[in-house]
């Protein structure tokens, strides 16, 4: 099935080294495109045989799911293709890099307005059906506008897909839902929980449980103390408050998921927040 909207005759000029290294799975190089310019071209990791089944799979179920998505605060797909023995996904190059790296940067910069913009991504994301599996900071990337973009779906898939393994462990600890770690399957609460953390991580420029120094503490705190990160700051470098923020994220983040507010509910509760008074977000 390899290579869906097969775009590789108009790529040139591959850098010959990543610009980024995209967690365990993949890597992301520059090249030009003949339209679209600078892009992105994220290839997954291969082995001294090439690519197995497993890998080939999770780069079609990625392609399949990411090039049906259309929302202003997703990343956009260009498309795919194959060249020398590796495979590529196709994105606008964006230079302002992560959602981490910006607020290191930008410490100053709205961050209530910035998760908004990831919610209402997020929520987008569950009306089409699709459980993105892996939400965190270092997953949105920021573009040119200042906007927020939802990125990395190679851990996403559809509520209607059979759950596989890889679903079942993948992702990143300290964002996950408690009952992943029993080996639960991604859902759309395990995606609010990650949410909820991710609030922790912008609002504190930190990781969730960042003075925990393995998953193991993370663990123990979490399912044995019923902990939770502590809602500090209480408000921004310039003063906006994140009372309504954090308690957003406190709705997220229950044990039980049942318990968790769906993602409309927090896209809802942090767009009616004061500090986005004079904004207007879909």
């Amino acid at each position: 099935m390899i290579p869906i909207d097969d775009i590789g005759f108009a790529i040139t000029c591959i850098s010959p080294t990543p610009v980024k290294v995209n967690g365990h799975f993949c890597d992301v190089f520059e090249g030009i495109h003949g339209k679209a310019g600078r892009v992105a071209l994220k290839r997954p990791r291969i082995g001294a045989t090439g690519y197995d089944d497993v890998v080939v799979r999770r780069f079609e179920r990625e392609a399949a799911t990411w090039r049906k998505l259309r929302h202003p605060h997703i990343l956009e797909f260009l498309g795919t293709f194959k060249r020398d023995g590796h495979m590529y996904f196709v994105s606008p190059f964006i230079s302002n890099g992560t959602l981490v790296e910006y607020i290191a940067e930008h410490p100053d910069i709205n961050r209530v307005r910035l998760l908004c913009e990831t919610a209402d991504a997020v929520k987008y994301l569950h009306k089409e059906a699709v459980i993105h599996g892996d939400i965190k900071a270092s997953n949105i990337l920021i573009g040119d506008n200042g906007y927020s973009l939802l990125c990395d779906f190679g851990l996403t898939k559809t509520v209607e897909s059979r759950t596989s393994t890889a679903m079942r462990g993948a992702g990143t600890f300290r964002w996950q839902g408690p009952e992943l770690w029993d080996n639960a399957p991604k859902s759309f609460e395990s995606d609010v929980y990650a949410f909820g953390m991710t609030i922790v991580e912008v609002l504190t420029g930190e990781v969730p449980f960042h003075d925990l120094t393995n998953d193991m503490a993370v663990m123990y705190a979490v399912i044995l103390r019923d902990e939770r990160p502590s809602k500090i700051p209480a408000e921004s470098s310039n003063g906006i408050s994140y009372e309504n923020v954090w308690d957003v994220a406190s709705a997220c983040w229950p044990r039980t998921p049942s318990d968790r507010i769906p993602m409309f509910e927090a896209f809802q509760r942090i767009r009616t927040d004061p500090s986005l008074a004079s904004s207007h977000q879909s």
